[in-house]
C-alpha cells in the first residue's frame, strides 16, 4: 500500500513530503547530541533541596549551622534568606510557616560535590508540628473537610464558569436528559531527561540558565519577574531536549532555588532531580472528577450540554489555566443549541498539579466519550452516526466565536468506520471484547496568547550553505529538521544544506514556543517568510549581474 503522507509524482514540491531523515539523529544515536545535563561550567557547584517529610505541618525551628559548617558547602538558604522571593500567588519559594505537602521545598544548599550536599542536607534540623492533612480530592470537597488555606473556603482554590448559547432554553427543548459521572487518576509523565537547572548568577546583571524546556520566553518571564531583572537580563539555553509534553511549558522551583543558591554563592549552580524527585518536579496531572449532562432529541440531536469539573490543585494553586481550558472544547466538535461549563480547582495537601499532557482535553474525552455513547445508546442509536449526526461541517461559526473554514469531522468518522469494520463488530462481538469511538479536538497552528509569535532569520554564506537561526524548541518532534526542510524547499536546496541555530534565547529570534501543535504552522510560516525574503535578494543581486 502506498504511503499517502509522501505527494504523488508531479507535485511541484521536492523537499516536503519527502522522506527526511532527522539532521540530528546521527548526533543522538552516536552519543554526540549535548543535552543540559551534559554542561559542565568552570567552578560549578552542585545544589540539593531540603524537602518536608509531612503532607502538612507547622515549621517550628531551622537550624542550618551544623551544614554551614561541612567542609564543601557553600550555601544553605532558607525562606529567612529570600522572604519575597515567591513562585506563584500566595506561594513562596521556600516554605515559611507552615509546609503544605510531602516533597515542599524548604531549605536548599550549594556544595562542591554532589555527595557533599546530600550530607548537608541530614545537617539541617528542621523541627515540625504536624497539622491534620487532607490528601484527596474527595475529602478536601466535603462540607466539614479541614480548611487547608485561610483565603479558600470549602478549599476551592479557582473557579471559571462560561455560558455559550443559552443552555437553560436547550434543556427545556430536549427530549432525553442523560446525566453520568466520571473520575480520571492522577497521571504523570516519566520523561527521557530528567530534570535540571544550571544557573549562573555570578553576574548581578545577567542570569544565565541551562534547562531544558518548551518555551524559552515563559521561563524568561518568570525569572525575571521573580529577581526583579529585565527580560534581556535573562538568558535560556536548551539546545537538545529529552521529551516534554507540557511539563516543561513553565519554569518550576528548581530554577529558581539554582539561580537563588548562584547569586547567593556568585558560582554556578547545578540543581538535578533523582528519580523520587522526578515525581515532585513534573507538576503532573492530579484527580480530576467530570459530571456530563447531555439533552438531545429523539432523533439524535444535541441541543445543550453541561460540563461540571473539579480539578485537583494540589497544595497550591500553580496551573489554574487548565481551568478555562475545556471550557470551549465542545464548540469545536459538536452543533448544540447552549452550553454551560463549571470548573473548580480544589486545594489537597499533595504536590501542585499541572497538566501532564494536552492540556485537559485527553483525559476529559476519556470519560465524555463514554458518557455520548451513553446517550446514543439510550436513544437506541449507532454511536458512530450520533457522532456524525452532530459532528461540526466546513464554514462551522461557533458559539465560542471559532470560526472553522475547513473540516474533515465527518469524513474522518466515516473513514473510521469503514476501515475498522464498525458495523460488523459493534454489538456483535463475543463477551468481554468491544469496540468503541471518541472524539477529540487539539488546537493546531491557532495563537495561544496575544503576543502568540515566531519569528526567524536566515543567512546564505557564499557557497550556498544556509544558516537557520530559530527560537522554536526541537523537544524530540523533529521541528528543527521540519524548518529546515521548509527553508530548503522555498530555496531549492537540500535539507541537509541547512544548518539549524537554536537552543539560545540570546542567539535565537523571538518564539513563544512548543505547545498546541503550534511549531509547524506558527514558526514553519515564520521561515518560510524568512526564506521567501531571501530568496528576493538573492534575485536581485543576480538580476544585476546577469
Amino acid at each position: 500500500m502506498a504511503d499517502e503522507r509522501v505527494p504523488p509524482a508531479g507535485d511541484d514540491l521536492a523537499v516536503i513530503g519527502q522522506r527526511q531523515p532527522r539532521l540530528d539523529g546521527f548526533d543522538k544515536v552516536s552519543g554526540r547530541a549535548v543535552f543540559s545535563d551534559d554542561i559542565v561550567l568552570p567552578g560549578m557547584l552542585h545544589g540539593r533541596i531540603l524537602r518536608s517529610p509531612h503532607a502538612r505541618a507547622r515549621i517550628v525551628r531551622i537550624d542550618t549551622a551544623r551544614a554551614l559548617a561541612l567542609p564543601g558547602v557553600k550555601a544553605v538558604v532558607t525562606n529567612a534568606d529570600a522572604p519575597d522571593l515567591v513562585f506563584s500567588e500566595r506561594q513562596p519559594l521556600l516554605a515559611k510557616g507552615e509546609v503544605h505537602y510531602v516533597g515542599e521545598e524548604v531549605a536548599a544548599v550549594a556544595a562542591t560535590d554532589p555527595l557533599i550536599a546530600e550530607a548537608a542536607l541530614d545537617l539541617i534540623e528542621v523541627e515540625y508540628a504536624p497539622l491534620p492533612a487532607v490528601t484527596s480530592l474527595r475529602k478536601a470537597m466535603q462540607p466539614d473537610a479541614e480548611q487547608l488555606h485561610p483565603w479558600a473556603p470549602g478549599n476551592v482554590a479557582a473557579t471559571h464558569e462560561r455560558e455559550f448559547g443559552d443552555p437553560d432554553a436547550a434543556f427545556a427543548a430536549s427530549d432525553l436528559v442523560i446525566t453520568d459521572e466520571f473520575t480520571s487518576p492522577v497521571q504523570h509523565n516519566t520523561l527521557a531527561e530528567f530534570h535540571v537547572a544550571i544557573a549562573d548568577f555570578s553576574n548581578p546583571d545577567k542570569l544565565h540558565v541551562w534547562t531544558p524546556t518548551q518555551s524559552a520566553p515563559m521561563y524568561k518571564l518568570a525569572l525575571a519577574k521573580a529577581f526583579g531583572l529585565a527580560d534581556s537580563q535573562v538568558r535560556i539555553v536548551y539546545g537538545h531536549i529529552g521529551g516534554a509534553f507540557t511539563g516543561r511549558g513553565r519554569a518550576k522551583p528548581h530554577h529558581f532555588i539554582a539561580a537563588l543558591l548562584s547569586r547567593v554563592t556568585a558560582r554556578p549552580v547545578k540543581i538535578k532531580a533523582t528519580g523520587d524527585e522526578e515525581f515532585i518536579m513534573f507538576r503532573g496531572s492530579g484527580e480530576t472528577r467530570y459530571r456530563f449532562r447531555t439533552g438531545v432529541t429523539r432523533d439524535g440531536r444535541i441541543r445543550g450540554l453541561e460540563l461540571d469539573v473539579s480539578f485537583d490543585a494540589g497544595a497550591h494553586s500553580e496551573w489554574a489555566m487548565i481551568l478555562w481550558l475545556p471550557a470551549a472544547y465542545p464548540n469545536w466538535l459538536y452543533h448544540f443549541d447552549g452550553m454551560r461549563y463549571r470548573g473548580r480547582f480544589i486545594y489537597t495537601n499533595t504536590v501542585p498539579k499541572g497538566s501532564h499532557h494536552g492540556g485537559i482535553f485527553g483525559r476529559m474525552s476519556a470519560g465524555w466519550m463514554q458518557h455520548l455513547t451513553h446517550v446514543a445508546e439510550e436513544l437506541g442509536m449507532d454511536p458512530a452516526e450520533f457522532h456524525r449526526r452532530n459532528a461540526i461541517d466546513p464554514g462551522h461559526h461557533a458559539l465560542d466565536g471559532s470560526d472553522f473554514a475547513s473540516c474533515g469531522l465527518k469524513e474522518c468518522i466515516d473513514r473510521v468506520v469503514e476501515r475498522s469494520g464498525w458495523k460488523d463488530k459493534y454489538g456483535k462481538l463475543p463477551p468481554w471484547r468491544g469496540i468503541g469511538i471518541g472524539i477529540g479536538a487539539q488546537a493546531s497552528g491557532g495563537k495561544n496568547a496575544s503576543n502568540d509569535t515566531s519569528a526567524a532569520m536566515l543567512k546564505v554564506a557564499e557557497d550556498g550553505k544556509v544558516t537557520l537561526y530559530t527560537g522554536i524548541p526541537d523537544i524530540g518532534q523533529g521541528a528543527w529538521t521540519v524548518m529546515a526542510m521548509i527553508a530548503a524547499e522555498v530555496l531549492g536546496v537540500a535539507a541537509t544544506d541547512v544548518d539549524v541555530v537554536g537552543g539560545d534565547s540570546d542567539l535565537a529570534p523571538f518564539d513563544w514556543g512548543a505547545f498546541s501543535q503550534r511549531g509547524t504552522f506558527m514558526t514553519g510560516n515564520a521561515v518560510k517568510a524568512a526564506a521567501e525574503d531571501a530568496r528576493a535578494q538573492l534575485a536581485t543581486v543576480v538580476a544585476t549581474a546577469w
